[in-house]
């Protein structure tokens, strides 16, 4: 499956959101953050990032899922109509075999 656009930039929005929130915790556990309330917010921020990025791929994985589903069905359609013009040649190859059927060259 080729990877869209929209692809790469929810794989971006998640690996960004977890280095600001690593970046965050290093930063606040060493004292160096004494900040107003939004900058104490940038982890929840980085956190709803973070999990509307894995909602999303999640959804392309469901799609994926879907469209093998129907490629399948598509595949098994495919394979039963050739199984059936088999059967179909097999039988008039039986019935040339016994003489019953006569074939035009």
């Amino acid at each position: 499956m080729r990877r869209t656009f929209k692809d790469k930039f929810w794989d971006v929005v998640i690996w960004v959101s977890l280095v600001i929130i690593l970046i965050w915790v290093l930063l606040k556990s060493f004292g160096i953050i004494h900040s107003p309330l939004w900058v104490e917010m940038i982890p929840y921020y980085s956190g709803l990032s973070f999990l509307l990025g894995i909602v999303y791929k999640a959804g392309k994985i469901v799609e994926t899922i879907n469209y093998m589903g129907y490629d399948i069905k598509v595949l098994k359609n495919k394979f039963d109509s050739f199984e059936n013009r088999f059967s179909k040649i097999e039988h008039e190859h039986d019935l040339c075999i016994q003489g019953k059927l006569k074939l035009h060259k």
